[in-house]
């Protein structure tokens, strides 16, 4: 419950502005202490780097639960570029380093560095606060004047008390043959920092369309699928059929028959038309032809279609063929597929092992 009690009362401090102590009356002059170890110089175009320390100084039985302010600095003379919290060539970590603390330079007014700092369980350490980084712009000299420094100290039952210091000089930067100005924070006054808090635009807004209570139009026309091949307009013609010339079978040449008694010869041409007796597509009674009285064999009709007729063996056997060159194929693909699968297996035992 003390947990949950401590992070509400950081994230007030956090969110809500600081009230002016002269204002408010609650908070106490307190004997918190900034200081720098000494001023600092360099020449023009120089960066130079000045450490911050802090000292809370408080009561008996309290940490430091938060801290708000800001430093003023001559922002022509000198332009701040950056602030660390660890100075690692003299072994230093800020006693903030990872709590909720944030520094904000150059948003409103140049030459200018706000902070604010929250611990809801209160810290209990001092020293080392943070380094700023300054450019030297120009021949001239500088102090850094700290104000607005309000903050507060709890106990064990998380009970706070505010404080604030009224302005000081800390330290300063200045080139050669130049002195750095020793009445800085006298000519300052006690401001508390009110941090600024962006008050967003009214949103307009945007009336959803409506139909007014006019009908809906509704479209018959289905969209074509883009997908189907659109015609190229050239027609691939059919093959030619080309008819097999079917030869006549041309009947034997008559045979000129014996001449008859008186020594005349008959009428070939009547005998040779006249049919043989018999069926000569009966095997059983093939006939004989009546001309050389010779007995007629039996033949099978010519059909003039058989060589139009497909050769169904030849077919069966390509059939057959394409099967087994399937069938091979498929065992090698089969084979080869295990063959990878059992490599696959022993590179992944052997990169586990």
């Amino acid at each position: 419950m003390k947990r949950l009690l401590a992070f509400i009362v950081g994230i007030m401090l956090l969110v809500i502005p600081f009230v002016p102590a002269n204002a408010a009356g609650s908070a106490e002059l307190g004997e918190l202490l900034i200081s720098s170890p000494e001023k600092m110089t360099g020449a023009v175009g120089d960066v130079v780097k000045v450490n911050f320390f802090l000292y809370p100084n408080l009561p008996e039985g309290r940490k430091l639960d938060s801290l708000s302010g800001f430093m003023k600095y001559d922002s022509e003379f000198v332009t701040l570029g950056a602030i660390n919290q660890t100075d690692e060539e003299n072994n230093l970590t800020s006693l903030m380093k990872g709590k909720a603390s944030m520094f904000q330079y150059n948003i409103e007014d140049n030459g200018v560095l706000r902070f604010t700092f929250v611990d809801a369980y209160g810290v209990e350490t001092d020293g080392f606060w943070f380094q700023a980084e300054f450019r030297i712009e120009k021949e001239g000299a500088t102090d850094f004047v700290f104000n607005g420094i309000n903050y507060t100290g709890i106990d064990d039952d998380f009970k706070a008390m505010s404080f604030y210091i009224e302005p000081v000089s800390v330290g300063g930067i200045y080139t050669e043959g130049q002195e750095v100005p020793a009445d800085g924070a006298a000519e300052e006054t006690y401001e508390p920092i009110e941090p600024s808090i962006e008050t967003p635009a009214p949103v307009t807004p945007t009336p959803k369309p409506s139909n007014d209570g006019q009908t809906v139009p509704v479209t018959s026309t289905l969209p074509t699928y883009s997908a189907n091949p659109a015609p190229s307009g050239i027609v691939t013609p059919a093959p030619a059929v080309t008819s097999m010339p079917i030869t006549t079978p041309v009947p034997p040449e008559a045979t000129a028959a014996p001449s008859g008694p008186n020594g005349q010869q008959g009428d070939i041409s009547a005998e040779a038309s006249a049919a043989p007796n018999g069926d000569p597509s009966d095997p059983a009674n093939p006939g004989t032809d009546p001309v050389t009285g010779e007995t007629i064999e039996n033949v099978k009709p010519i059909d003039p279609n058989d060589s139009l007729k497909p050769n169904t063996n030849n077919q069966k056997g390509e059939t057959n063929t394409l099967i087994v060159v399937g069938v091979i194929i498929g065992i090698v693909a089969v084979l080869g597929l295990g063959a990878l699968a059992i490599v696959l297996i022993l590179k992944r035992r052997k990169i586990e092992e």
